[in-house]
């Protein structure tokens, strides 16, 4: 999975904090290319969730032919609107990133966010647990496995995913997940940039390559994910 990042504030023309991760929305569709291996997101956040059903249609607009869904990294955003945005644009994938407000609102509690993630059970299609955000904050195996094991405990029909920290130098920490949760998806981005906040190329070459030998010796199924 490619990951694009945007927001309402870059929908309406403004610089983000980020330049070098916020791409001016006119060029999203073109950064996106049709490939089999390569699922094509938008990573979308906003401050104004109650109208945020019209920014995903807009955003869908603008993303071209080739923009295949969204990751919404917003805290517990509305089923309603997602399922609203659905009834206009069905068909794109969809995944809600639990980040670190959104671990906070479930009091860092495995069994409350079990429970909150049930009710978006077909409503979205893969859930990221991302306590770090972007921000390269370690990644925590033994807290990803308590929250990973109280999902799979509800038999969602979700897909389950991991972020934080990762790199190529990280990939260990993804290891003695993977006999367990064989189909884990794993996403990076913060530590896949060098010192000017830019994506490095090869730092990301070295991080899928490693994430493919890590995953395909185990027999498992890999989807890593990195932001340009």
């Amino acid at each position: 999975m490619v990951g694009v990042l945007a927001s309402q504030k870059t929908l309406r023309g403004q610089k983000n904090k980020w330049p070098n991760r916020y791409p001016e929305v006119g060029f999203i569709s073109e950064i996106f290319v049709r490939n089999r291996w390569v699922l094509n997101l938008i990573h979308y956040n906003t401050k104004e969730p109650e109208s945020l059903t019209e920014q995903l249609i807009e955003m869908t607009r603008l993303g071209g032919q080739n923009l295949e869904g969204f990751q919404l990294n917003l805290a517990w955003p509305s089923r309603d609107a997602i399922l609203a945005y659905h009834k206009v644009c069905g068909g794109k994938f969809i995944v809600l990133q639990i980040g670190g407000k959104a671990f906070e609102m479930v009091n860092h509690s495995p069994k409350e966010l079990a429970e909150k993630v049930s009710l978006y059970e077909h409503v979205v299609d893969y859930v990221l647990l991302d306590p770090s955000g972007g921000y390269g904050v370690p990644f925590d195996t033994e807290k990803a496995r308590t929250y990973l094991d109280a999902l799979r405990g509800y038999n969602l029909d979700l897909g389950l995913g991991v972020a934080g920290g990762l790199s190529p130098t990280t990939l260990n920490l993804i290891e003695p997940l993977i006999s367990d949760f064989p189909d884990l998806s794993i996403d990076a981005e913060g530590r896949l940039r060098d010192s000017g906040d830019n994506l490095d190329l090869s730092i990301a070459s070295q991080y899928v390559q490693g994430a493919c030998n890590l995953f395909f010796l185990s027999g498992a199924i890999i989807s890593p994910a990195f932001y340009f």
